[in-house]
């Protein structure tokens, strides 16, 4: 199916749902038939330069018989015979305004064909050109984003990471703190015990219960 400068212009591609931009295997199929009307127009044209080829050697050919054709003697020829020649002359003469007819129709179409082709083409090259420039924005603008993304989750996680050292930093301080409270408190119950123990006085006798 041949594609006009509005299908191109109009083309759509279908948005991907896990990745932002479009389906690249539709943008490679565009691109795909996009290259295959160029080669049907140099196929057409080649095609049409053959014909015009062609019909430049049948003008060609037909203007050197018209030169070549034996003019008929004036005095010895018989007079019956200037008609025909004059006929054959007059047919020769019609076939090449004929080909040169048909040779300035088919340059006038060749030209028609070269110039369509060359805006077709340069609309297509530069609509082809505006989306892939579209696509490269697109991928570039969401690699920004995921990058971003990338960044501020991990800076978020940093912070989390930071806050949670911090807060076992401080508890570890507060544990060791009241380590040392403990032990200070310990050692001052236990010194006061044996300083109680030192200054009280032994009982007198056996105590009771004990033979």
């Amino acid at each position: 199916m041949a594609l006009t400068p509005e299908d191109v212009v109009n083309q759509k591609f279908t948005i991907t749902k896990f990745r932002d931009g479009y389906d690249l295997d539709q943008v490679d199929d565009f691109l795909d038939t996009i290259v295959e009307e160029f080669r049907q127009h140099e196929a057409e044209k080649a095609e049409l330069q053959a014909k015009i080829d062609e019909l430049t050697a049948q003008l060609e050919e037909a203007r050197a018989n018209a030169s070549q054709a034996p003019a008929a003697p004036v005095a010895a020829a018989p007079q019956p015979a200037a008609p025909a020649a004059t006929e054959s002359s007059a047919s020769l003469e019609a076939d090449a305004v004929k080909s040169s007819a048909m040779l300035q129709m088919a340059l006038e179409l060749h030209d028609k064909y070269v110039r369509e082709g060359e805006e077709t083409r340069d609309q297509l090259v530069g609509d082809a050109q505006k989306k892939s420039t579209q696509l490269v924005t697109d991928a570039e603008r969401t690699a920004k984003k995921l990058t971003d993304d990338a960044q501020t989750k991990r800076e978020a996680e940093m912070r989390v990471h930071t806050d949670e050292v911090k807060s076992i930093k401080g508890r570890i301080v507060d544990l060791r703190q009241f380590e040392a409270e403990y032990r200070t408190t310990l050692r001052s119950y236990i010194q006061s015990q044996l300083r109680g123990l030192d200054t009280t006085n032994e009982p007198e006798g056996i105590p009771e219960g004990v033979e």
